[in-house]
């Protein structure tokens, strides 16, 4: 192979990388967002295509008329259940709502006994830690003052956002219904139209993104929302039993804080806990604890069957994953760590990668062949190589130099 086309290939290989890299971050998103209809569409006719094809071949329905019943039936489920859970959510949000000045009230109380005791001790300490104390205590009220006012800004961006995208929300699910119906009805057309305007290679490495997907993604995420469902079942049952009001939907968010890494029930159950502990309920206490610690069995139990080892990653991958997306997205990098980290993991297993791991493997053995000095230059600058191995490793024939030996064979 001529250098000047092997480098060539190594510049094509890098910047094709490069650029699908910048895609799949700035324009994929954008794209799926725009196109967001027909990609709900997508998802619903995955969904309905197997109860279609049952229809098609064990009841002799045809495939239209088969198909209009299914989206007929799933969209009417998905209003009833919408309308329910919906309806629900929002009686327990006004509850919640009418009960959060009394609920405060009380907090407050709380932390002013709280408070109190802490001054007392804190006078006792010495001058320099009471300064230390005392410093750290306003930081940390006013980073919780100016994170809960910035917190408004966006609440109140997309409520307005809403508001005005109502009529552009109901052409997308009328769009989304009939693509959908489109999707299940014209199966067939639909795949050869693809089939004919997308390259093979395309198609073949999509093949191998979505069996990535499907298999570790999928089945990840399906175990882990498994593991929140049964968590949440728990905490509702046990919030039911110490008579607490908006059961269903306090039980909920906490259940939503265990599907976060790092985060887990006992973020909200054990300071909840301490604090009916400093109001004198006990028994709250007790119950809060004892319901805390039933989920976080039933999770311990229940979680190794559900998602497997073939499923997760090795704890320092994992870790690393986590610091990754937290520093990158914050709570929601945090979620989404992990399996787009499985992703990368399985599609360079697969040697989606290997041309761009090639290219990088080949530029540097011929970085370091290059950085070698041979006798006849070293000569040539008047330098004599000795045996020590401080020049004379750059001698064309060291036979037991492996970093020459890869580049030759490069």
């Amino acid at each position: 192979m001529k250098r000047s086309t092997k480098y060539l290939k190594i510049t094509v290989n890098i910047i094709s990388f490069i650029a699908v890299i910048l895609i799949c971050v700035f324009v994929l998103p954008k794209v799926i967002v725009f196109f967001m209809p027909f990609v709900i569409a997508g998802i619903i006719a995955l969904i309905a295509n197997p109860v279609v094809r049952f229809l098609e071949k064990r009841m002799k329905i045809v495939r239209k008329a088969g198909t209009a019943f299914v989206i007929i039936i799933v969209i009417a489920l998905i209003v009833f259940l919408g309308y329910l859970i919906i309806a629900k959510i929002i009686d327990e949000i006004v509850s919640l709502a009418a009960e959060a000045p009394e609920l405060w009230r009380r907090t407050e109380e709380t932390l002013r006994s709280v408070m109190g005791v802490y001054n007392v001790y804190l006078n006792k300490m010495p001058v320099s830690v009471q300064n230390w104390l005392n410093d750290a205590t306003n930081n940390a009220g006013s980073s919780a003052t100016a994170w809960l006012s910035d917190l408004g800004t966006p609440i109140a961006g997309i409520t307005s956002d809403l508001a005005q995208n109502v009529p552009l929300v109901i052409i997308g699910i009328i769009m989304a219904i009939l693509a959908s119906y489109i999707f299940l009805a014209e199966r067939d057309y639909v795949l050869n139209i693809v089939l004919k305007v997308v390259p093979e290679q395309i198609i073949r490495r999509w093949n191998i993104v979505y069996d990535t997907m499907k298999d570790a993604v999928g089945g990840y995420l399906k175990a882990q929302f498994k593991i929140m469902g049964i968590v949440y079942l728990v905490l509702l049952i046990g919030l039911i039993i110490l008579r607490q009001d908006n059961a269903l939907l306090v039980a909920f968010l906490i259940a939503l804080l265990d599907f976060l890494p790092f985060f887990g029930t006992g973020t909200v159950m054990i300071p909840w806990a301490i604090i009916k502990i400093f109001q004198a309920d006990y028994k709250l206490a007790a119950g809060l604890l004892i319901t805390w610690g039933a989920s976080q069995l039933v999770r311990q139990l229940i979680q190794p069957k559900l998602v497997g080892d073939s499923m997760g990653l090795d704890p320092l991958p994992t870790l690393l994953l986590l610091y990754i997306g937290f520093r990158i997205k914050g709570a929601i990098g945090l979620i989404l760590a992990v399996p787009i980290g499985m992703i990368v993991i399985n599609l360079y297993k697969a040697g989606v990668f290997s041309n761009f791991v090639y290219s990088i493997k080949i530029l540097f053995n011929d970085i370091v062949r290059f950085r070698r000095f041979t006798d006849e230059e070293l000569m040539a600058e008047g330098i004599t190589s000795g045996n020590d191995g401080s020049a004379g490793s750059g001698r064309k024939d060291h036979p037991e130099d492996p970093g020459a030996q890869a580049g030759e064979d490069s």
